[in-house]
């Protein structure tokens, strides 16, 4: 079970808050509190839609409505792949590889289907889809729910409180790190010699 923002995927929201800050003069560390604070939950969740997440963190940076480039090309160009895609087609040739991941349904989809991942991944567990967030333990609980032993499951995520959260319901969990080493890691795990 892989997460996307940060594992298979570039993270949006650095991309976003750091347009913000320069177009708003605000500090990055102000937009990012507002963020976490405020915004986290209800934008993750899917209980607040992209257009009212976009109106409330414009109005807190002092710049109302203003557009952002990262609407116009975010699932064009912001979002891009970290892991090749042939990694997880190896992956998936040997075990069901799925997806657990704070993330917009409607950002992601598109980026999956476009690099030819997402008839791969099976399950997909989007937080805007099923409302659940990490570290949340019923968001672990959906991956304990499917029925195979939590310890045969291996979950990858780059925050090291998703990977903690992961290991108190016995998944065998291993965070991502920046330059992509983990993914030799998984290889070994699987057998598989590259």
């Amino acid at each position: 079970m892989l997460d996307l923002g940060g594992v298979v995927l570039t993270s949006a929201m650095p991309q976003i808050v750091a347009e913000l800050a320069e177009r708003s003069g605000r500090g990055e560390q102000f937009l990012w509190r507002y963020f976490n604070d405020r915004l986290f939950h209800p934008f993750w969740s899917g209980a607040m839609d992209v257009a009212t997440f976009w109106a409330a963190f414009t109005e807190h940076a002092g710049v109302p409505g203003i557009e952002g480039r990262w609407q116009r090309e975010l699932v064009a160009s912001t979002l891009t792949l970290r892991l090749p895609a042939e990694t997880v087609r190896r992956w998936a040739g040997r075990v069901p590889v799925g997806v657990l991941s704070n993330q917009r349904a409607e950002w992601v989809r598109p980026v999956l289907e476009r690099e030819g991942l997402l008839a791969l991944l099976a399950p997909v567990f989007i937080s805007s889809e099923t409302g659940l967030l990490k570290p949340d333990p019923a968001a672990f609980a959906q991956l304990t729910a499917l029925g195979t032993d939590p310890a045969r499951i291996l979950y990858v995520d780059d925050r090291p409180q998703a990977v903690r959260a992961a290991q108190a319901m016995g998944i065998t969990a291993i965070q991502a790190d920046p330059a992509g080493a983990w993914a030799a890691r998984v290889d070994a795990r699987l057998g598989i010699a590259v």
